[in-house]
C-alpha cells in the first residue's frame, strides 16, 4: 500500500523516527494486498494483530493501525479504523523469566538446527540469540548493529532507547562466535550492511525474530499458548535475556559497600541504563536476590556493611 509510504514520510518530516512502526505497518500491507484489500479494512486489522506472538504485540499491532487509519479517513473515508480496545493494553510490568544454562545452550542449539538447510538462517539465528544471552542487549540494538560496530572484542552501540550510544566489550568466546560468522558468511554480510541479515542480505526485521524465536520455544516445548497456556514460572520472551543477564551478574555481585556501587555502576552503564535506578530494578527478579537485599539490610541495620 503506497499510503504507508506517505504516511511514514509524513511523520519522520516531523522529527518521529518510527523504526518498529515501519515494520508493522508494512507487514500489515502485505497482509492486506494478500487479501485483495487496496483500504483498511476493520476486521483484516484484527485478524493480522491476532498473530503477534503476545497480547502486548496484538494490542501494539492493532493500535498502529488505527493511528494509521485515522490519518487517512481523513481524506479517503472509504478507510475503516479499527477499535484499539479490541486487543485491551497489557500491563508494561512482568515476572521475568529467568533462563537456567540448559534452556540457553537448547534454544542456541534449536537455532542452529533452523532451516532452510545451507542457508545463512541457522547461523544468524544461533549468533543473535547468543549475543543477546551473552551480553544483555537490548533486541532492537542488536538487530541495528552494522558490521563496521564490530571491532573485534567490542560492539559500538549507535541510537540506543535514550539516544546514546556506548561500547560492549565481549567475552573471548562471544568475540569468536562473532568473527567465524563474519567470515561464514562475507558474501551476504556486506562491509557498509547490518551486521543481522536475512537470507536475502536484507536487515532482520523485529517481527520475523520474535515469530523465529517464539515457534522455537514452543518446538522445544518452553512456551504454551499466551492467551489459554497456565504455567507455575512466567512464560519466556527474547527480552528475558536480557533480565537474565542482569540478575546472574548481580546474584555475582561482591559483598562490600565499595564494591556492590562499582558493580551496580558498571552494569548500569554496560546495559546502558540511562541511570542506576533502572538497574536496582533487577535486584527483586529472583529470591535469591530478594534474598541477599534482606540479609544486606539487616546487615546494614547492625553496623555490619560499610
Amino acid at each position: 500500500m503506497a499510503f504507508v509510504d506517505s504516511y511514514l514520510a509524513l511523520r519522520r518530516a516531523a522529527g518521529y523516527k518510527l523504526r518498529a512502526v515501519e515494520g508493522r505497518l508494512r507487514s500489515f500491507a502485505r497482509f492486506a494486498e494478500a487479501r485483495g484489500e487496496s483500504h483498511i479494512r476493520a476486521n483484516t486489522a484484527i485478524v493480522w494483530a491476532a498473530e503477534a506472538v503476545s497480547p502486548r504485540q496484538m494490542h501494539v499491532r492493532l493500535r498502529d493501525v488505527a493511528v494509521l487509519a485515522r490519518h487517512l479517513r481523513s481524506e479517503d473515508p472509504a478507510h475503516e479504523v479499527p477499535d484499539p480496545r479490541v486487543y485491551p493494553r497489557q500491563p508494561d510490568v512482568r515476572e521475568p523469566y529467568i533462563y537456567s544454562d540448559n534452556e540457553v545452550a537448547r534454544i542456541l542449539a534449536a537455532a542452529a538446527h533452523l532451516g532452510p538447510v545451507g542457508s545463512s538462517r541457522p547461523d544468524t539465528y544461533r549468533t543473535l540469540f547468543g549475543l543477546l544471552a551473552a551480553t544483555g542487549m537490548r533486541i532492537g540494538e542488536a538487530l541495528r548493529l552494522r558490521l563496521s560496530d564490530h571491532m573485534g572484542d567490542t560492539l559500538r552501540i549507535r541510537r540506543t532507547k535514550f539516544r546514546k550510544s556506548r561500547l560492549v566489550v565481549l567475552h573471548p568466546t562471544v568475540a569468536t562466535v562473532l568473527a567465524d560468522y563474519r567470515v561464514q558468511w562475507r558474501g551476504i554480510v556486506t562491509e557498509d550492511g547490518p551486521l543481522f541479515v536475512s537470507t536475502r542480505g536484507t536487515a532482520l526485521g523485529s517481527d520475523g525474530v520474535f515469530s523465529t524465536f517464539d515457534k522455537m520455544l514452543r518446538s522445544e516445548g518452553m512456551r504454551t499458548d499466551v492467551r489459554t497456556g497456565r504455567r507455575e514460572r512466567p512464560s519466556p520472551a527474547l527480552r528475558d535475556f536480557r533480565h537474565t543477564f542482569a540478575v546472574r551478574s548481580l546474584e555475582r555481585c561482591p559483598r562490600t559497600r565499595p564494591e556492590i556501587d562499582r558493580h551496580m555502576l558498571a552494569l548500569a552503564t554496560y546495559m546502558g541504563h540511562v541511570s542506576v535506578a533502572g538497574t536496582y530494578w533487577y535486584l527483586s527478579a529472583t529470591p535469591r536476590l530478594m534474598s541477599d537485599v534482606a540479609d544486606a539490610c539487616e546487615a546494614w541495620s547492625r553496623g555490619g556493611i560499610q
